[in-house]
């Protein structure tokens, strides 16, 4: 099968610019997550709606991801990464627009259900893009540099929100920022160019071939149970330190930002292990173990308060190895190296399941037994975590660099 997608690299050639500007075209796409919560507030009393209501604002993206995933994937493999990248970016763009350009709350779901569309995109052709620019030693750097985005975007949104008077401002400030990242992609190698269009049946072999490796559904299944366990502990977060605690709002929010901010220096620190000779497996079953201690004792009845803060901390800064892990382990776990993308969109799509069935795992439990028993799914996951890499570390390599 050939396709335009990741068959060569521009190894040593390719210069750092290029890579940072590809991991800036992620942290603007993550903007678009960011800006969500903090405008919230503002968009209840314009719309008269609930919060449990404006939630759909958050909620539609990991849906999309859910559903989109590899089919996004998919997308990448026929039209090719730099290219679907700024396809990506500029639907972000036309998308935010129209949502600040939106005067019905019905128009205003929709458009983000294209933005989490775009969004989908950005986040496979991305680190297909990464891959293919990157030289084979450099990969686990670039990963853990990569795995930053999302926090970062997500701070950067929260920080700029409130100061721009307005949550229309923000949505058009973002889109204007997707757009410059999209005309500065031309600067970047594009892809190989194939020789002959890929069919819907190659398409599908390709899928079932993704499948078939079993690797990259072991890493999707190894990042949802990740996901699971960071969006139930840190989606609850606040919430819990201001019940359990008897913290204020504000410190609650503030400590809770702080803990998210923590996952950053985990997905550096994973980029240098893995770069220093750490197997993947190994560092798949070592962070499952960290985050379901982590996550267990913090809603324990017995801790104390800032020992939970801390183990906070430790949860976030543990749980930021595994993205960076999963993430470049991905490409070497398919036979082709054109199958790339559809392993990238695979793995996103086990995190995104994860980010859906979380929060609603979690609230049920914690709804019908207490904080105590939000103990119970974190602990769940993480077992199935360590099983996972387990598992990963005995199965058969599909690529000779794998």
């Amino acid at each position: 099968m050939q396709t335009e997608t990741p068959i060569r690299r521009e190894t040593e050639s390719t210069p750092w610019s290029a890579m940072v500007c590809v991991i800036l075209a992620g942290i603007v796409a993550a903007l678009h997550v960011g800006k969500a919560p903090i405008a919230l507030a503002q968009m209840q009393g314009e719309f008269g709606r609930s919060l449990a209501s404006l939630s759909w604002v958050m909620s539609v993206f990991p849906l999309v991801g859910v559903i989109g995933g590899i089919a996004s994937g998919a997308l990448v493999q026929r039209g090719g990464d730099r290219r679907m990248l700024g396809l990506g970016l500029c639907t972000l763009a036309a998308a935010s627009t129209a949502g600040a350009l939106s005067h019905g709350y019905a128009w205003l779901i929709a458009t983000r259900v294209i933005e989490g569309l775009g969004f989908v995109i950005v986040v496979v052709a991305a680190p297909a893009l990464l891959h293919r620019l990157t030289p084979p030693r450099r990969h686990a750097l670039v990963f853990g540099f990569w795995s930053v985005f999302m926090a970062s975007g997500m701070a950067l949104s929260m920080l700029l929100g409130p100061s721009l008077g307005g949550w229309r401002r923000l949505w058009l400030l973002d889109a204007a920022l997707a757009v410059l990242m999209a005309l500065l992609l031309v600067t970047i190698p594009a892809s190989p160019r194939q020789q002959r269009s890929v069919s819907t049946h190659e398409l599908l072999q390709g899928i079932g071939a993704t499948l078939r490796a079993r690797r990259p559904l072991i890493l999707a299944l190894a990042f949802g149970m990740y996901a699971l366990q960071f969006f139930a502990v840190l989606s609850f977060l606040p919430v819990f330190l201001m019940q359990r605690m008897g913290m204020d709002q504000r410190t609650a929010g503030t400590l809770s930002a702080a803990v998210v901010a923590a996952n950053i220096l985990g997905n550096v620190a994973a980029g240098a292990l893995l770069a220093h000779g750490m197997r993947p497996a190994r560092l798949m079953m070592l962070t499952s173990l960290a985050t379901g201690a982590c996550g267990v004792a913090l809603f324990l009845p017995a801790t104390p308060p800032t020992l939970a803060v801390l183990l906070g901390f430790a949860f976030s800064a543990a749980g930021g190895l595994l993205p960076p892990t999963l993430l470049a382990c991905a490409p070497q776990a398919v036979p082709q190296p054109a199958l790339t993308p559809l392993s990238l969109g695979l793995v996103m799509q086990g995190n995104y399941l994860g980010q859906v069935l979380g929060p609603l795992v979690v609230g049920a439990v914690v709804g019908a037994a207490g904080w105590a028993a939000a103990a119970i799914p974190v602990a769940l996951a993480a077992a199935c975590g360590v099983a996972l890499g387990l598992r990963f570390g005995y199965s058969p390599r599909r690529r000779d660099h794998a």
